[in-house]
């Protein structure tokens, strides 16, 4: 019965191609959305030329995972070329395999050059993080090239030499029974070895990286919470110091759940079909995970304003449209009164015009205030 119920290893990867289509769909949408929101924020902010760092970090690291989730996970098989692969002595054609050798080789760059600037801005954006709440860095300083170089131009410049040195100059692309073409060689290469070990350093130092600096900005909160809830600097609370650490926590805990399967496959050649069909669910989902943890701040304030509201279904699609800025065309009052257009009554006194206006604008001044990383909420 047990036999019967489980995939053939033919099923097992057709399964594995289209559970990575539907997670990098996710991702895209998620990181789709993630940069639609920096970009607004960006166009309200007149007053300077540039946004704060940890934005604009994010902003680089959902392009990196907008590409890879397109190109390499919902694409997928369709650059691959036409062949057959084999999975537990079991041979078959490879599923939805549309592509040719030059596609194959422009995935596998693509692949390399997202792949590695998505994973490196992780960390800097980690170590953004530390340097603004445990460093007490100010905005002024990150924005001078010292800063900007590391932060924001050395993640692509990762991605950008290995995809030419390793896809263009050496020739190292393939299939290797995954669902995309990848800058990795098959198990008969006698460069496979060498090749891995240098994929595992890289990833193995930001990885590094990335645990040293949450392990950091988690002694930190400890340490601030330890001392007092309602310590004070300059006559105000540190809170919110602490939330944008948990912040900062949250990202990386979002890239460890995406990543960490991932590595475990580079690591251990010989993983049972299962749990790579696991890995195809989890691992495109990088830009989901970015935007549950970059929108929540957002949704938990309009969620808290809309508290009052008795319909608890429309005050929750009411906060998340909110959050992510987004209108729904309003309802015609012709059509809500049997076609006949009544016209909105007239406010005469002027006292009330008054107070309705200083209500619009003191709403609108809360509105640009939920902006998490403005300079005034970060310490």
């Amino acid at each position: 019965t047990n036999q019967s119920m489980s995939l053939s290893p033919e099923e097992s990867y057709l399964a594995k191609v289209i559970a990575a289509k539907i997670s990098g769909l996710l991702s895209m949408i998620g990181s789709g959305l993630i940069i639609r929101d920096v970009i607004l924020r960006w166009r309200r902010r007149k007053e300077q030329q540039f946004l704060p760092i940890v934005p604009r970090v994010i902003l680089s690291m959902s392009v990196a995972d907008f590409f890879t989730s397109f190109f390499v996970h919902f694409i997928g098989t369709w650059m691959v070329p036409k062949g057959d692969v084999t999975i537990l002595d079991e041979t078959f054609p490879i599923a939805l395999a549309t592509g040719s050798d030059a596609t194959c080789k422009i995935q596998a760059f693509i692949s390399s050059l997202f792949s590695l600037a998505g994973i490196s801005t992780n960390a800097t954006l980690a170590t953004a993080y530390w340097l603004l709440v445990c460093r007490e860095k100010k905005e002024i300083d990150l924005n001078k090239w010292k800063w900007q170089i590391p932060l924001l131009w050395f993640p692509w410049l990762i991605g950008v030499a290995d995809s030419f040195i390793f896809v263009i100059g050496f020739g190292f692309y393939g299939h290797n029974n995954a669902w995309f073409c990848g800058s990795f060689l098959s198990v008969e290469s006698p460069h496979r070895d060498w090749r891995n070990g240098e994929l595992a350093a890289i990833v193995g130092v930001i990885n590094l990286l990335i645990i040293s600096m949450m392990a950091l900005l988690i002694k930190f909160v400890h340490n601030l919470e330890k001392k007092s809830d309602v310590y004070r600097r300059n006559g105000e609370t540190r809170q919110n110091t602490i939330r944008v650490t948990r912040q900062g926590i949250l990202f990386i805990l979002s890239y460890m759940a995406a990543m960490i399967p991932a590595v475990i496959t580079i690591v251990i050649n010989a993983l049972p079909e299962p749990y790579i069909i696991f890995v195809s669910c989890i691992h495109p989902l990088q830009g989901a995970f970015n935007a549950l943890v970059y929108f929540r701040p957002k949704y938990i304030a309009n969620r808290q304003k809309m508290a009052s509201r008795s319909n608890l279904r429309a005050s929750r699609l009411s906060s998340i449209l909110r959050t992510l800025n987004v209108s729904l065309p309003k309802r015609s009052s012709a059509l809500s009164n049997g076609g006949r257009k009544i016209p909105a009554p007239q406010i005469i006194d002027k006292d009330l015009t008054t107070k309705s206006n200083e209500r619009e604008v003191k709403i609108h001044s809360i509105e640009n205030k939920e902006d998490v990383f403005d300079e005034k909420n970060l310490p």
